[in-house]
């Protein structure tokens, strides 16, 4: 070494390194936070569907159950589906072909 002049030492700034570091680590945090509630809201949203799907269903079985507990349907099924008649009538049974 040349008399006089001293060895190039680089020197560390700490504080920016922590500064670098605290940033680094809460992008890194805030990405992960991001992606959980994209998650999260892709299936709130998906759950939405699904209650709207369920509610339509609902009101469907609820006018279906309406319809079923009309006096004319209860007729219908009593005399189609299990060969009821009224008093007075005389059944009529076709006779089958062979």
């Amino acid at each position: 070494m040349a008399a006089g002049k001293r060895p190039v030492r680089y020197r560390i700034r700490w504080f920016r390194l922590a500064v670098l570091a605290v940033v680094g680590v809460s992008l890194y945090v805030l990405a992960g936070q991001q992606l959980e509630m994209n998650a999260v809201n892709r299936e709130v949203e998906a759950t939405r569907i699904r209650l709207e799907q369920l509610r339509q269903a609902n009101q469907s079985l609820g006018e279906e159950k309406q319809r079923l507990s009309t006096p004319a349907h209860i007729e219908k099924v009593a005399r189609d589906e299990l060969g009821l008649v009224k008093p007075g009538e005389v059944p009529y049974i076709p006779a089958e072909k062979n």
